[in-house]
């Protein structure tokens, strides 16, 4: 097998995309629009991965992520681009399940002496945390969260932002999940640095009819996607890739990974520094489960403290969505083994002072591929940007770039760019532009 990146042709390259989340069919548009031939291969039966959306009774509800800040320029550029209809989202509210009080998310962080400490640490030791991927930042942050904010005195920003991203399905503060994720997270928010607004919305945004219509619409661009397919086998040699599937076997020049590596690693002919990479990701056991439930608070994603302030709450509710005024469908979240989410969320719900009524759809994640604090030290984020392109093969998703919409776009685009030039005769993104503009 050869371990360095090979010499490419300057004509079309015959690509496979395994994985067809965001990622996967943004780095598949990016290799289309440069000329170069693509099929995407995806496990599930429908695109989207963890931005899937579910209907009920006429109102569709969205899965994972869908949440927009103004920090999702490339998102809302895809959106633009493919005239993907957008509406305001749902203001956010504490909701303390023992008092059964809803309250203001407390940004204090942001007036605090710490804010001004924090963008002083910021410029001096992870300027590059806000832009595409985390390697440029890892051994910056590779700290438990919780050490690190109290070595520099950013308790208030745990207080701002600590809700949120344990609702979001990042883990519990006090889980030992290194500073790295806390951080991008908070940036993502768009809450620490001033942003354009986008697609005419002041604040935060979503799909019309749910997320997973954008990744449906980029999908129906593509010329060959293929969802039901289970992959046997990967064989990767100097003329080229070979993937073996279900339905048959798939020859190409390289191979985009747009899953985990852990996931791929039963078919993979793998390295032995990719199986060590691959033995290190960790992963937070997430479930949504969408339900009707009536008698609860309305109109707003709640987060639900204290089971987001300590892992110890493993297994309850950590935020639910009702998202349309006139329904009691809602979306909850929750961490945890499928048997004790079930029983537990029953009891949140009355805790609450509601009923569940019915169940429509319970679904497991194995959410937020992640380093732990050490790896993190040793260097396992630039180890895998280092195996880029090697043995034909291509990482990217949310373990190089961070388990969120924008994040996993802007990659996926990056990674294109940067190692698939355009194909003699076809114009790059920018001479595209150009070109439009003229016309």
């Amino acid at each position: 097998m050869n371990t360095a990146e090979t010499s490419r042709p300057d004509g079309p390259r015959r690509v496979i995309v395994i994985g067809a989340g965001p990622s996967g069919l943004t780095a598949a548009r990016e290799l289309e629009r440069a000329g170069h031939r693509v099929t995407v291969l995806e496990e599930q039966d429908t695109v989207a991965g963890k931005c899937r959306s579910l209907e009920v009774e006429g109102l569709v509800h969205d899965l994972g992520g869908h949440i927009c800040t103004n920090r999702y320029e490339r998102t809302a550029q895809l959106m633009q681009e493919l005239g993907v209809e957008t509406e305001r989202t749902t203001r956010y509210r504490l909701l303390d399940v023992e008092r059964r009080t809803t309250s203001r998310q407390a940004m204090s962080f942001l007036r605090d002496p710490a804010f001004r400490r924090y963008r002083a640490l910021r410029e001096r030791e992870f300027p590059h945390i806000a832009e595409p991927g985390l390697a440029h930042s890892a051994r910056a942050l590779a700290a438990p969260v919780t050490e690190w904010l109290a070595e520099h005195r950013l308790q208030s920003m745990a207080a701002s932002f600590g809700p949120g991203y344990t609702a979001a399905g990042y883990g519990c503060l006090d889980d030992a999940m290194p500073a790295l994720y806390f951080v991008k997270y908070a940036e993502m928010t768009g809450l620490l640095s001033p942003g354009p607004e986008l697609l005419g919305h002041e604040g935060s945004f979503t799909v019309a009819g749910g997320f997973a219509t954008l990744w449906r619409r980029v999908a129906a661009e593509l010329r060959d996607v293929r969802c039901g397919v289970r992959v046997a086998s990967v064989e990767r040699h100097a003329d080229g890739v070979r993937v073996l599937t279900d339905a048959g076997p798939l020859d190409a020049d390289d191979l985009v990974l747009a899953v985990a590596p852990d996931r791929i690693l039963p078919a993979l002919d793998a390295t032995a520094q990719e199986r060590d990479l691959a033995g290190r990701v960790r992963s937070n056991a997430y479930h949504t489960t969408v339900a009707t439930a009536s008698e609860l608070p309305d109109n707003a994603f709640y987060f639900l403290t204290p089971h987001t302030a300590r892992r110890t709450a493993t297994g309850h509710c950590v935020s639910y969505h009702h998202r349309y005024p006139d329904s009691d469908v809602r979306t909850f979240y929750s961490y945890g083994r499928p048997e004790d989410v079930a029983t537990l969320l029953r009891r949140d719900i009355a805790q609450l002072g509601g009923r569940l009524r019915e169940v429509h759809l319970h679904q497991p994640w194995a959410f937020m591929p992640h380093f732990g604090s050490d790896d993190l030290r040793d260097g396992a984020l630039d180890r895998l940007d280092a195996l880029q392109g090697r043995n034909r093969t291509y990482y990217t998703g949310g373990l190089p770039a961070f388990e969120l919409v924008e994040c996993t776009v802007a990659h996926a685009q990056d990674l294109v760019r940067r190692h698939f030039p355009p194909a003699q005769g076809t114009l790059t993104p920018q001479e595209r532009i150009k070109e439009e503009r003229t016309s």
